[in-house]
């Protein structure tokens, strides 16, 4: 005899998104596999991507699958409720935040009860931060740490950081990442974001809403890493404002022409 109530499986609210329209749903509660965690979510932040994935963009497509019905959200923060067999460095009762992949095989989303994800995705939350104020700092965070240390190899004394869009989320995190790397950073901003990216440490602040030519503001050579956070600049302009072994980073690319051609011109 089989208690019919063990087949039942357990359910959570989610909001899934029809016709780009939100919606909140019972669905299914997800079950942790032997490597996985299953996260209880506290809090989800919202994300850019969001847009272009309801959308059913391109771009969309390649950030998370098309389903139906389709649950969105990457970045929580919450408590660990369950842990795989094989997964021996978080416990159940454990405080922490995280991200599910950017990926065009990513099928859950944060604006859920109930996550599951490999331990790589996640990170125990620090009891002096907020759980709102981690489930806001995943993505930005890292992308902006990825972009200077791993991928723009910035020195961690004496460097040189030129950072377009400093006073946005991405940017404004990589002007404080760069200051502790002990990096002087020119920044690029708006005028209403000239005071905070200031207080955040930028040693110089070009107001582009009130400078006509900012490429005309810099010194060929000038700096180590060139962090265009909203792909706004042009690859093959900017290039020569890099020191010989200097590097351009550009998460997203707004004319990938321009920007393939600006890699190889780094080349010669």
């Amino acid at each position: 005899w089989t208690n019919p109530q063990i087949l039942l499986k357990m359910k959570m609210n989610a909001i899934c998104f029809v016709k780009a329209k939100p919606q909140v749903i019972q669905t299914d509660k997800p079950t942790p596999k032997e490597d996985e965690i299953l996260v209880k979510v506290h809090y989800s932040a919202l994300d850019t991507a969001l847009e272009p994935v309801i959308q059913k963009t391109f771009v969309g497509g390649m950030v998370h699958k098309r389903t139906d019905p389709l649950f969105c959200g990457w970045h929580f923060s919450g408590v660990v409720e369950e842990v795989g067999s094989k997964v021996s460095d978080f416990q159940r009762g454990i405080e922490v935040f995280g991200h599910l992949p950017y990926s065009s095989s990513t099928t859950q989303g944060s604006l859920s009860e109930y996550v599951t994800v490999k331990s790589d995705a996640l990170a125990v939350k620090l009891k002096s931060v907020e759980m709102d104020m981690a489930a806001a700092s995943t993505t930005e965070p890292l992308t902006a740490l990825q972009a200077l240390r791993d991928i723009g190899k910035l020195p961690k004394q004496g460097g040189h950081v030129l950072i377009n869009g400093a006073g946005g989320q991405v940017g404004s995190c990589a002007v404080q990442i760069a200051k502790v790397l002990g990096s002087k950073v020119t920044a690029i901003c708006s005028t209403k974001d000239t005071d905070k990216v200031t207080e955040l440490g930028a040693t110089t602040v070009i107001d582009r809403k009130k400078t006509p030519d900012i490429l005309g503001q810099l010194e060929p050579g000038e700096f180590d890493v060139i962090f265009d956070t909203p792909g706004k600049l042009s690859a093959r302009k900017i290039s020569k404002f890099l020191k010989p072994k200097g590097v351009y980073v550009n998460p997203s690319p707004d004319d990938m022409l321009d920007f393939l051609l600006g890699k190889l011109f780094t080349l010669f």
